[in-house]
């Protein structure tokens, strides 16, 4: 049987177009190589009500894809060294002066005050230059911001790198990392009532909903990973 590459190429010469199997395929070349990361969970969960002796490999067994493995870069981001993603560092400002990354920050989607778009543009901004020297920070979607989530942990479900450091008080990107245990908005809009909702992802433990974009979730800003001519 040919494979799909031998088909295409095919239909490409056919139509008399010039193109190597890899041209045809290689659409975005400057995204560069990732893995795809594990979900975290080590522990095997095996059913308990099951009546045969077929051997039972879920995710635990199995621990598919890269294990979850971040650098802290020290100035407020956090390299996910699977994916190549760089994402926001959340910290806890004192009560009355909270900033731009102080994790108790929630915005709406969209609404008639300040949204995460809003506050995106002031992190593109911040400084002069953006977070940690950057000004392409963006809203990730749905499926990068399910990337980082632990499911070997929850309440929040995320690793350490995510959420360490002083549980009280103000805390900086030295001395913590933090993550909410709830929703956080992401960049994708549900498709079905694409007015009134988004999708989120909850920390508490990892689930995946969608939240009305009116509503004031969390949010964490991404940059870099596979964008189309970048």
């Amino acid at each position: 049987m040919k494979s799909i590459s031998t088909l295409s190429l095919a239909l490409l010469v056919g139509l008399g177009l010039s193109a190597t199997a890899v041209q045809a395929w290689d659409t975005m070349p400057s995204c560069g190589a990732s893995t795809f990361p594990a979900t975290g969970q080590t522990t095997s969960f095996p059913p308990t009500l099951k009546m045969t002796d077929a051997p039972v490999r879920d995710d635990g067994v199995v621990r598919a894809g890269g294990a979850l493995s971040y650098q802290n870069n020290g100035d407020g981001t956090i390299t996910d060294l699977n994916t190549g993603l760089m994402w926001e560092q959340k910290i806890r400002d004192a009560v009355g002066a909270e900033g731009l990354h102080d994790v108790g920050r929630r915005f709406p989607w969209d609404a008639v005050t300040t949204t995460i778009w809003d506050w995106l543009e002031e992190v593109n901004t911040e400084g002069g230059t953006g977070l940690g020297g950057h000004n392409d920070w963006r809203i990730p979607n749905k499926k990068e911001l399910e990337s980082i989530v632990d499911a070997g942990t929850f309440n929040p479900a995320v690793d350490p790198a995510f959420n360490n450091g002083p549980g009280i008080g103000a805390c900086s990107v030295a001395e913590c990392s933090l993550t909410a245990s709830s929703s956080y908005w992401s960049a994708s809009t549900f498709a079905s009532a694409p007015a009134l909702f988004a999708w989120v992802v909850g920390f508490s433990s990892g689930f995946v909903d969608n939240g009305t974009k009116t509503n004031p979730f969390f949010v964490r800003a991404v940059r870099g990973g596979c964008l189309p001519g970048g």
